[in-house]
């Protein structure tokens, strides 16, 4: 069943000299319900406006974007959205800003419970013992870490990741990754989730399919056919993963030939 649905969007954007750019041309895809699918490709793709128009902090120029088969407009409760930057309450300790998110998303879940909650996500994070400490105490990764503990214990229907655990050290962003796949994996209602990153490897390790953007388009799609629960260690070991890994990477080396002089390109 499709949960989420792009059909033909077109954004584009004017700046302050009124000059009209486009960001994404003619985007089609769809998202089934408990799909994890990851959307990758060079800097200005236009990979985060998509992310926006999902999360409907941004709307199409053209082109309508359903969920459940209905038309959406704006933001809902439905959909989670951790942005590239920690987005954390300054005046709130680590809980109060993860407990004041699980009680936005449920008004009937009661002060002691979310406390719990909150708790609850950020042991699994491996947060315990920061409970109080407020933003400024922390260090960036780590905000960005109760930014991510906090989406996830609002327990949303849709959950869109832009680039989560790019402002992470290499050693957390690994447990994260894997944090994320136990807690999906081990759940009876699977999330529905869509993941903005430039790390081929996460995007194997965690996705179903992986969308590749060039030019504001998606340019190609790519099954990730590794059977879960899945492990690192498991699959990048596999010849299926190197065969994989290395066509999309060509992907990347014909953008960087394509554009030399003109934009710049993560890898």
């Amino acid at each position: 069943m499709e949960k989420i649905k792009l059909e033909h969007i077109y954004f584009k954007y004017q700046d302050d000299k009124n000059n009209i750019y486009s960001a994404l041309e003619d985007i089609n895809f769809e998202v089934h319900e408990g799909e994890f699918v990851s959307i990758i490709g060079s800097s200005g793709c236009g990979k985060s406006t998509t992310l926006g128009i999902l999360s409907g902090l941004r709307a199409p120029t053209d082109g309508t974007f359903y969920i459940d088969g209905k038309p959406s407009v704006g933001t809902g409760k439905n959909r989670g959205v951790v942005f590239q930057h920690y987005s954390l309450f300054p005046w709130m300790t680590s809980k109060k800003n993860i407990s004041f998110g699980v009680r936005q998303a449920d008004t009937s879940c009661g002060k002691k419970e979310a406390n719990e909650i909150a708790e609850s996500y950020l042991k699994a994070v491996g947060l315990e013992g920061f409970e109080n400490r407020y933003p400024f105490q922390l260090s960036e990764g780590m905000q960005q870490i109760v930014a991510i503990a906090r989406t996830l214990a609002m327990d949303p229907e849709i959950l869109l990741l832009d680039e989560p655990f790019g402002a992470i050290d290499a050693k957390n962003r690994s447990d994260l990754q894997d944090l994320l796949l136990e807690l999906l994996q081990n759940r009876e209602d699977k999330k529905t989730i869509v993941l903005v990153t430039h790390d081929i490897d996460e995007a194997v390790l965690l996705s179903d399919r992986i969308l590749f953007m060039k030019d504001k388009k998606i340019r190609k799609e790519f099954t990730v056919d590794f059977e879960r629960p899945r492990s690192r260690q498991t699959i990048f070991d596999t010849d299926k993963y190197r065969s994989l890994r290395h066509d999309i990477i060509e992907l990347f080396y014909e953008n960087i030939t394509d554009n030399i002089g003109n934009e710049e390109v993560d890898l």
